[in-house]
């Protein structure tokens, strides 16, 4: 196992967050009492940790063999094992997708144990926002990683209240990890953006099926026309089909379990190595929310793979 998360700098984070949105409404006594769930949540994490690394235990304390048949309290404890076990293949699966598609720059809500397995992933501590309080909520963050600790957490409150929108999924049951993008407005708010924010993109996506610029194969029209393209997506397209004759192969969809999700990526192509060159100057030249989070080059067939960042906007103004 690689170096242990580095958690004192993960609970300063916390607790740099939590005294943003507390912090002129808390009293003495209630910060002492903070700071002594703050070293109780950081032990158990630590247990947590302790537990899942099979480095930790020595060779005395290892069971030794035994000739007996396997006792039916023996086989609950090796179904537990396994579970957790999958529960752990499932937190690497989670954490090895935020690192790679969410935007670096955004908090990550979590449990202890989540918050262990993403900072080992690479995201840094900084950017850690760690559930621990009886009151605590993700409101602050951008992400939240729906754990079972954390659905049982938040309980309904997590749809209706806080993060209504799945970006992506790992797994099934009870030990399933949802990753949630956080409604800054709430719940309530997101839902009637959603309906408008859905028709704009149905719009637009008809708008460029009918540029005379852009050649869409078969393959990629329907989900233009259904309004399943994010919507940086589709102001790139139309910038880039403004300057010059540009083909749409196919849209990706790099949001595993999440079908309802706007596709993010997206590969172009163009005629010749000067239309190349054009088209990866215009996509450099951007900035956020259009600058892509990839861009890819298959120069020998002209070929471009570009890819945004997860969670995407609401709305063709590209906010969130």
């Amino acid at each position: 196992m690689g170096e242990q998360p580095s958690w004192p700098a993960v609970m300063r984070t916390t607790l740099r967050l939590w005294f943003e949105r507390r912090g002129p409404k808390i009293s003495r006594r209630g910060a002492v009492g903070l700071s002594v769930l703050l070293i109780a949540g950081l032990a158990a994490a630590l247990a947590v940790v302790l537990v899942n690394d099979p480095g930790t235990t020595s060779a005395s304390a290892r069971p030794k063999p035994s000739a007996t048949p396997v006792r039916r309290q023996d086989a609950a404890a090796l179904r537990a094992e396994a579970t957790l076990r999958a529960e752990a293949v499932l937190r690497g699966q989670a954490a090895d997708w935020i690192a790679r598609q969410v935007n670096p720059a955004a908090i990550v809500s979590c449990d202890p144990a989540m918050c262990s397995v993403l900072q080992a992933h690479g995201v840094p501590d900084s950017q850690l926002l760690v559930l621990l309080l009886a009151d605590a909520d993700p409101l602050g963050s951008d992400v939240v990683v729906a754990t079972s600790a954390v659905r049982s957490q938040f309980g309904a409150r997590l749809i209706t209240v806080y993060a209504p929108e799945v970006i992506a999924s790992f797994g099934s049951g009870a030990s399933r990890i949802d990753i949630r993008a956080i409604a800054p407005d709430g719940a309530a708010a997101f839902e009637s953006v959603l309906a408008a924010d859905s028709a704009a993109r149905i719009n637009a996506g008809r708008q460029l099926l009918r540029n005379k610029r852009m050649s869409v194969s078969k393959g990629a029209r329907a989900p233009l026309a259904a309004g399943d393209v994010d919507p940086r997506l589709l102001v790139t397209l139309a910038g880039l089909a403004a300057q010059q004759r540009v083909s749409v192969l196919s849209f990706g969809d790099p949001s595993p379990g999440a079908p309802g999700v706007p596709l993010r990526a997206a590969r172009i192509r163009v005629a010749t190595p000067a239309q190349l060159r054009k088209l990866l100057s215009f996509l450099r030249a951007q900035r956020t929310p259009y600058l892509p989070a990839l861009i890819e080059t298959t120069r020998s067939h002209f070929t471009i793979t570009i890819e945004y960042d997860a969670p995407g906007p609401l709305g063709m103004g590209g906010k969130q």
